[in-house]
């Protein structure tokens, strides 16, 4: 019979008192830091999900009605958002939080069932924080949402065998629902069907039933989640739509050169903005290796996710930083471990000197924990005042557009234009928009679709559904952000190269009938003129 991990070994409890008092710091601070990720300002990318989801809540399902190649997980979080919440500039952010609590539990949960008794409640007090204040430009991201998703699928696959099969299916939903979010997360599929497929006396992991019933349990539960998203797609009319901005437009346009050094990347995260949580997540490894004396299935399942993030980083091939934002659950697991393994090496020590270095060790690291997350929040103290003063609003003005401007736009759109009218928006200010609650002229609403040229198949068709949609719907107003178009000699704008032949024809329509209503270094908000 296969011998499980010591799941019900008390090695690494700790102090009694601690777990309470953990467990009450995570309930002190879980309102807190849900104030302030509330007021953080979503970011370009999650901005453009929200006006998506509010789209598909008005008629306009996403791709058929708005223009992205990302594929649908992501967009549908955001319209549960707002069905939920409604179309406030926090909506994403509350329902993310909430994701976030459920991650955390589900990482402490895994770390319970991989037989550590204190490291769970230090993971539930420690990712939250690290989440919220990880920055605008990852928590919320597409690549640590999903992960967040993935350490719950993980934590199904070490449900106890009297659940094995329900878990082995909710494992596969859950990567599923992972993968409609980041498609290069399929590696995740096939690393759980090769660790099943290994022999028993390898898994270290008990199993009630044979490989084939696991591996049909983890298809079964991937494959359904899919089915139900192509129904839908089906139902609304769009999987034709996706796959020609999902599939051909990402594969024949978007895919090219790394706008950033992919290495250069990976050091900086890591030893200029995580490093206090690798130091301690390297250490939490080496302790977890010691422990079992080798890799046991539940650390193999988290090496196998840091595998995933790596292949998804160098596939996406742009280096952006939050593309690796999935290692922050995964450090603060590690970290957790490292104050639970050093903890119980120093009870367990029966030398004087090793209790006082591996205690003091773990001191030294929760110390370091502990003073990196409150640096952390102390840094965005700010947001928190705000709250007093501003209530749940995000504060804005972090992306190009001061505040005031951005307060002074949404009104002038609401006040001087009806919900039939629409806005053309160019650039990325999707928040505007979003809170003015109006709709586009046509389904293009990304800069993105500039870097299709005349050999992609569909330029001319979108070109030309773009001038019908703006002639068939004449926009009250347009915002044109992040570019600046030039002046011809007959006082008319236009692009200011070839390159972007959806502006072009935005400045072609717009001629002299629309004025500047409020514009700065950013851009300009344009409303048409009576004539």
């Amino acid at each position: 019979m296969t011998m499980p991990f010591p799941a019900q070994s008390r090695a690494g409890a700790g102090p009694a008192f601690l777990r309470p008092a953990l467990a009450l710091l995570w309930l002190v601070l879980t309102p807190v830091l849900c104030i302030l990720y509330l007021k953080i300002e979503p970011s370009p990318d999650q901005a453009q999900f929200d006006y998506m989801g509010w789209l598909a809540t008005q008629g306009r399902p996403f791709y058929a009605g708005s223009f992205d190649m990302n594929w649908p997980g992501a967009m549908l979080l955001h319209e549960a958002a707002i069905r939920l919440f409604g179309p406030a500039g926090w909506s994403w952010h509350l329902l993310d939080f909430l994701l976030v609590q459920l991650a955390a539990m589900a990482a402490g949960l895994f770390l319970w069932r991989a037989g550590f008794r204190f490291a769970p409640w230090i993971v539930l007090v420690l990712y939250p924080p690290l989440y919220v204040t990880a920055g605008a430009w990852m928590a919320g991201q597409r690549d640590i949402v999903a992960m967040g998703l993935l350490i719950m699928a993980c934590c199904a696959m070490l449900a106890p065998a009297r659940r094995e099969r329900g878990a082995l299916i909710s494992a596969g939903a859950l990567v599923a629902f992972a993968v409609l979010i980041r498609p290069t997360y399929l590696s995740v599929l096939v690393g759980l069907l090769i660790l099943e497929a290994l022999p028993r006396d390898w898994l270290g992991q008990p199993r009630r039933d044979g490989i084939l019933a696991r591996l049909l349990a983890l298809g079964m539960g991937f494959a359904l989640v899919i089915l139900a998203v192509l129904a839908w797609a089906v139902a609304v009319g769009n999987l034709d739509d996706w796959y020609q901005q999902s599939v051909m437009f990402t594969s024949q346009v978007y895919y090219g050169e790394p706008p950033m050094d992919l290495t250069q990347t990976l050091i900086t995260l890591f030893t200029r903005w995580w490093h206090w949580l690798s130091l301690g997540g390297l250490v939490g490894l080496v302790l977890w290796v010691l422990r079992d004396r080798g890799v046991r299935y539940p650390l193999a399942l988290l090496l196998g996710l840091a595998c995933a993030i790596l292949l998804s980083f160098f596939a996406q091939n742009k280096g952006f930083g939050y593309h690796i934002a999935g290692f922050v659950p995964l450090l603060a697991m590690l970290m957790a471990v490292a104050i639970d393994q050093l903890a119980a090496r120093a009870v367990a020590a029966r030398n004087q000197r090793l209790r006082w270095l591996a205690g003091g060790a773990a001191i030294a690291l929760a110390g370091l924990a502990a003073l990196g997350t409150v640096n952390k929040i102390a840094s965005n103290s700010g947001l928190l005042r705000d709250y007093w003063q501003n209530g749940l609003a995000p504060v804005a003005g972090g992306y190009g557009i001061p505040a005031e401007d951005q307060a002074r736009m949404i009104r002038i759109i609401q006040a001087e234009s009806t919900p039939e009218d629409t806005l053309a928006q160019y650039g990325t200010a999707h928040h505007i928009p979003y809170l003015a609650r109006r709709l586009p002229p046509h389904r293009f609403i990304t800069p993105a679709i500039e870097l299709m040229n005349q050999e992609f198949a569909l330029y001319q068709p979108w070109l030309a559904e773009i001038r019908d949609g703006l002639r068939a719907r004449p926009p009250a107003f347009v915002l044109i952000t992040g570019i600046a178009p030039v002046a011809t000699e007959a006082g008319l704008l236009s692009a200011p190269d070839n390159t972007t032949p959806a502006l072009a024809e935005l400045l072609a329509f717009m001629g002299d009938d629309y004025a500047p209503r409020v514009q700065g270094d950013y851009g300009a908000l344009f409303q048409r003129v009576a004539r």
